[in-house]
C-alpha cells in the first residue's frame, strides 16, 4: 500500500444500525485528519444496494456505494444492531467472502459479528459483540470463540461491542495504522479522557456501583451467565468459588442485596428478554435455552419479573419496530 495514500474504511450499514456507535466512529477517523493537517483516513458508507438504510433510532444515513460498484477500501466494518440475524442473505454472505479473498481487514461494530460468523469468517478467531446478543449468538455458532470485551483485534479481524467502544476500538486503529500519539491527540479532542484496553469489560454488575463488588461474587456471576441453560446449584457455584453456600449467600446480601438463586433468576430472565428482542426463536426454546423446564414455567416467572408475558413482549416489540420502520404497515393494520 502506498503510505502516502489514505487509508480507506468501509462501513457498511445493516437496516437498524447503531448510529451512537457509527457516529463517533468516523469522527474519530475526521479528527484524526483534522490534527494531521492531512487526509489520512478516508471512509465511505455502504448499503447492499446503495438505498437509504434507516438506524435503530429511525434517522435515514444515505450511503455513497453498492456492494456492486467494486468499492476500494483496505478495512471492512460492518454495523448493525437489533434483529442481527434478519438480514443476512446470500448476496451480503458472498460479498463478504470476496472481500476476505482480497486480504482485506474486516471488522463488525455490536451485532455485526453475526454477518461475519454466518459468512464463515470467524473460525479460528477471537471475536466479541453486544453482551445483550451473546446467548442468541451462542445459541447460533456454539463452536465460535466469543468473548465479553469491548473490542477484539485478532489478526484482521476486529469486532466492538458497539457504543462507546466503537471510539475506543477506532482510536487504538488509528494508533496501530498512524501511531500512538495521534490516537491520544483524537482521544482529547472527543474529550474522551481514557483510552480502554479491549479487555475492559462492556458492563457494570447490575444493582451495584462500578468496583465495589468482591471479587468472589463476580466470578459467582460470571459462573451464573457462563451457565444458563443447565443452571448451576448454590452448592456447585460457591464450591466453584471456593465458599460455603452460607458464605455465599451473605455475599450475595450485602453487596447486592439479594439471593444467589433470586440473582440468578434475574440473569437468566435478561439473558431470556435479549433473545426474545433480538431473535425469533420460538419461546419454548427461549425458555429451554435459559434454564427453564417449559413454555409455562417461563412464562410465569417472565411475567412476575416484568409485568408481561414472553409473548406480550414480543408482539409489543414488533408493533413498535412496524411503527418507526414501515409506519405505511401500521396505518393499513389499524
Amino acid at each position: 500500500m502506498d503510505r502516502n495514500a489514505p487509508h480507506r474504511i468501509g462501513f457498511f450499514l445493516v437496516p437498524e444500525f447503531p448510529i451512537y456507535a457509527v457516529i463517533p466512529a468516523t469522527e474519530a477517523l475526521r479528527i484524526a485528519n483534522q490534527n494531521s493537517g492531512r487526509t489520512l483516513f478516508d471512509w465511505r458508507f455502504i448499503s447492499v444496494d446503495g438505498a437509504p438504510v434507516k438506524a435503530g433510532n429511525g434517522m435515514e444515513v444515505t450511503p455513497d456505494l453498492a456492494i456492486d460498484q467494486r468499492p476500494d477500501f483496505s478495512t471492512l466494518i460492518v454495523c448493525a444492531g437489533n434483529h442481527p440475524t434478519q438480514y443476512l442473505d446470500r448476496r451480503l454472505l458472498n460479498w463478504l467472502r470476496r472481500i476476505d479473498r482480497h486480504g482485506i481487514r474486516i471488522g463488525a461494530l455490536d451485532t455485526g459479528t453475526f454477518a461475519l460468523a454466518e459468512a464463515g469468517l470467524m473460525k479460528g478467531f477471537r471475536m466479541t459483540l453486544h453482551w445483550e446478543a451473546m446467548p442468541l449468538f451462542h445459541e447460533r455458532y456454539p463452536d465460535l470463540n466469543v468473548v465479553e470485551q469491548i473490542f477484539v483485534m485478532d489478526r484482521n479481524r476486529i469486532t466492538c461491542a458497539g457504543g462507546a467502544a466503537a471510539t475506543d476500538m477506532m482510536l487504538h486503529l488509528i494508533a496501530l495504522d498512524m501511531g500512538t500519539m495521534l490516537a491520544q491527540i483524537v482521544a482529547n479532542g472527543m474529550v474522551h479522557e481514557r483510552i480502554r484496553h479491549g479487555t475492559d469489560p462492556q458492563r457494570a454488575v447490575l444493582d451495584s456501583p462500578m468496583g465495589s463488588l468482591d471479587p468472589l461474587v463476580l466470578r459467582a456471576i460470571r459462573l451464573m451467565e457462563g451457565n444458563l441453560e443447565a443452571p448451576l446449584s448454590p452448592v456447585e457455584i460457591a464450591e466453584e468459588v471456593g465458599l460455603t453456600t452460607r458464605r455465599l449467600e451473605r455475599l450475595f446480601r450485602r453487596k447486592l442485596q439479594d439471593s444467589p438463586q433470586r440473582y440468578y433468576l434475574k440473569i437468566r430472565l435478561q439473558a431470556a428478554r435479549n433473545l426474545l428482542f433480538y431473535s425469533d426463536v420460538p419461546i419454548q426454546n427461549v425458555a429451554l435455552s435459559c434454564g427453564f423446564s417449559g413454555a409455562e414455567v417461563f412464562s410465569r416467572s417472565f411475567r412476575a419479573h416484568f409485568g408481561q408475558s414472553p409473548r406480550e413482549f414480543r408482539s409489543d416489540f414488533s408493533t413498535d419496530r412496524l411503527h418507526r420502520f414501515h409506519p405505511e404497515f401500521v396505518q393499513r393494520l389499524g
